[in-house]
């Protein structure tokens, strides 16, 4: 008989950080790195693209893995994204976590998981831009006035010395309450741009972090020795970014053949895997050298991995399993 913990949205928030996340992303892409990772390709269950039953414009994602080395968890995240739940008053996103015991299968916890998707997706941003921006990188660009572009900006401003950082946003006053409220949590100036191509010609890095399925930020924009992260479920980018870009990086190839930025690139031929230069991973543990120059224009991928969410998860469980009393029992 196993005690199996519930842990709410609230428990997570009290008890992580920024920090913390980027600390346990770092741990997780080393594990991928070090081959300690089992993660299967997440499954897709689609309920918007077909005619044959009524249109919902959502999608599920079934995302399981293991994490070895110190981390040694296992578990499995439900996550969705509807289009049309902000009209209802509900998150486009949201999801649940079961976390198992990797030595017998016993179930741990059911917890939250739309918290850690939003934070560790942003951390991931943050992670990616400690080891491919150039150095000295101080201005921002952030598409994408949402929950995930805040955890983003706020991740970067922990590994990078930010000066200042510009939002676009389809709704201009989702950009202003954006560079608002981010300019007072982080003490630099944030401003919301007229347009995407504002907000992007001056920035050292740039996120993408929007819903669309279109080109928001077009390759003659880019300054010379910029770092464009995309972090959508569909493409963001002029093609000619992932196409031309003097490094072209992912998270993980599997996941990114799957969904996201490149997909269409990889239905049409024109990216396979021997046009990426390298996996994230693969450069936090020094097996391929990331930014070259401050001449580079680097273009990261980063399509979200089931493994960051179980590392995040499997490192709360063990913070908060002897404090919460929620428990009940599974035969």
């Amino acid at each position: 008989m196993t005690e199996v913990l519930l842990i709410s949205q609230q428990d997570i928030k009290s008890a992580l950080d920024m920090e913390k996340t980027i600390e346990v992303l770092e741990k997780v892409y080393r594990a991928h790195g070090n081959n300690q990772v089992n993660m299967p390709s997440k499954i897709t269950l689609d309920l918007g693209e077909s005619n044959d039953w009524p249109l919902y414009g959502g999608s599920y994602n079934a995302m399981p893995a293991y994490i070895g080395e110190d981390l040694d968890v296992a578990g499995i995240k439900w996550v969705w994204g509807f289009e049309d739940n902000p009209k209802k008053g509900l998150p486009y996103i949201g999801g649940t976590i079961l976390l198992n015991d990797p030595r017998t299968g016993e179930q741990l916890a059911i917890m939250d998981g739309s918290y850690i998707t939003d934070i560790r997706t942003g951390a991931s941003a943050g992670v990616a831009a400690k080891y491919l921006a150039k150095k000295g990188a101080q201005v921002v660009s952030i598409i994408g006035a949402g929950v995930v572009g805040r955890m983003s900006l706020i991740a970067i401003s922990k590994v990078l010395d930010i000066k200042k950082a510009f939002v676009a946003d389809i709704r201009s006053e989702a950009s202003e309450r954006f560079a608002s409220e981010m300019s007072t949590l982080l003490g630099i100036d944030v401003i919301a741009a007229n347009s995407n191509k504002e907000a992007v010609e001056d920035a050292d890095v740039i996120v993408t972090a929007t819903i669309a399925n279109e080109a928001l930020v077009m390759k003659d924009w880019l300054k010379e020795g910029s770092l464009v992260i995309t972090l959508g479920s569909f493409q963001e980018l002029d093609e000619n970014i992932p196409l031309s870009t003097d490094k072209l990086i992912v998270d993980s190839w599997a996941q990114n053949s799957h969904r996201g930025e490149l997909l269409k690139l990889v239905h049409a031929g024109k990216i396979t895997e021997t046009d990426v230069y390298a996996e994230l991973p693969e450069i936090i543990v020094e097996k391929k050298v990331g930014r070259e120059s401050d001449k580079e224009k680097i273009c990261a991928s980063i399509i979200g991995m089931g493994s960051t969410d179980i590392g995040v998860a499997g490192t709360l469980y063990k913070q908060l399993s002897k404090k919460l009393e929620t428990k009940f029992n599974m035969r």
